[in-house]
């Protein structure tokens, strides 16, 4: 699959979690829903000043929504994150956006092989500045790289 479709896919998937956490939409109905719904739609593109239609892998989105489904306690992974922010204001009261890249990514990273691993990360921290500012680019980064290395949760 091409780099660029695949990037796509991953911003599809930030914005599918972005969705559920902001309308409170149940994971399963809404699967199918934002397929029909996403693909092929005109997105702006913040750099280039222009829109674009968005389009994705469908099967690896779906690999993507299985993993989040199926492996993601989102509950659990606030308890951890919350360990590591060193900021007064804990991960549950962060902005849907933020929260939706870091969940993105770990999800990712639960299907991940170990060699991949970088290149996956660069991707979701490029494609996260274009949606939030560089600071939380910055900080996004760094509460990952904690949370990759207390839990281990790459595959080998």
């Amino acid at each position: 699959m091409q780099n660029y479709i695949k990037s796509q896919t991953r911003l599809a998937f930030v914005q599918y979690i972005f969705q559920n956490e902001f309308l409170n939409i149940d994971y399963l109905e809404s699967i199918d829903d934002f397929h029909k719904h996403f693909y092929d739609t005109n997105i702006a593109i913040i750099d280039e000043k222009k829109e674009t239609k968005l389009k994705f892998n469908k099967n690896f989105l779906n690999r993507l929504f299985s993993s989040f489904k199926n492996n993601i306690d989102k509950k659990k992974i606030t308890d951890d994150l919350n360990g590591f922010i060193d900021i007064n204001r804990k991960f549950e009261k962060w902005d849907n956006i933020l929260k939706s890249i870091i969940f993105a990514i770990i999800a990712e990273l639960l299907i991940t092989e170990k060699n991949k691993l970088k290149i996956v990360f660069n991707d979701y921290l490029n494609i996260s500045k274009s949606l939030v500012s560089q600071k939380e680019t910055k900080l996004i980064n760094a509460i990952i790289q904690k949370y990759i290395d207390k839990n281990e949760i790459i595959k080998k």
